[in-house]
């Protein structure tokens, strides 16, 4: 359920890179708007096909005007996943990584300070500092309530979801930047494999570039096979 994906290369604007385990599906930031917008649309309509054409154009215009925001704001990576769990639950949710402003110094020192700095207290939230492979994490999760705007699935009136979210922060080790991993689902009885999934990603997080995989010698003996058109 677990297994990597890939590693994901962004080294055009800064040096980090990412695994992600298998049933992440990423959205292009890169890509053509009106693509992605209408990847967007057939997706919801997919989802909800009793959604109206002006529902569904309403959710569509709503998320690219946030997606907008939030690549302003530092967004390298957005995508939503779906893993089946052992108990048989479909563990849903999505997934952000930003990168940020943070103090100059010791990136030793920054996981303290972001956890400091961090507004959100009370018994739905949990902090710590955690050991990873590309450095010290300040790791906050949290259960809350948050409103979601009707306006995101063309209905004129609001409403409420319980979202639990896991949010990784680490420093970059020579620049003044720090890395976001944040995790959130509305799967709230999954509380064990989220932690598990987010955590795992939040590892797969690097700031060198990750080694070629060379090839076994049979492979490199056997050759490419070839192509028919030349």
């Amino acid at each position: 359920m677990l297994e990597k994906s890939g590693t994901i290369d962004t080294t055009q604007l800064l040096p980090l890179w990412y695994t992600l385990p298998e049933g992440f599906d990423p959205i292009d930031l890169s890509g053509v708007p009106e693509e992605r917008m209408e990847a967007n649309y057939q997706g919801i309509s997919d989802l909800y096909p009793s959604a109206t054409k002006e529902q569904l154009t309403a959710s569509v215009l709503s998320f690219e005007v946030a997606l907008g925001r939030m690549v302003e704001e530092g967004l390298v990576h957005i995508s939503s996943f779906a893993l089946g769990t052992e108990d048989g639950i479909l563990l849903t949710g999505l997934c952000q990584i930003f990168v940020v402003e943070r103090p100059p110094g010791d990136p030793n020192l920054y996981p303290r300070a972001a956890l400091e700095a961090h507004p959100d207290e009370g018994p739905g939230v949990h902090k710590g500092i955690v050991p990873l492979p590309a450095g010290l994490a300040a790791v906050v999760v949290s259960d809350r309530t948050v409103q979601v705007p009707g306006v995101f699935f063309g209905v004129p009136t609001d409403s409420t979801s319980a979202v639990r979210t896991a949010s990784f922060q680490i420093a970059f080790p020579r620049i003044p930047q720090a890395v976001v991993v944040t995790l959130s689902t509305e799967v709230i009885e999954a509380e064990e494999e989220f932690l598990e999934l987010a955590t795992l990603v939040a590892a797969g997080v690097s700031f060198t570039a990750p080694r070629p995989v060379r090839a076994l010698p049979e492979q490199a003996d056997a050759g490419v096979e070839p192509s028919p058109f030349g």
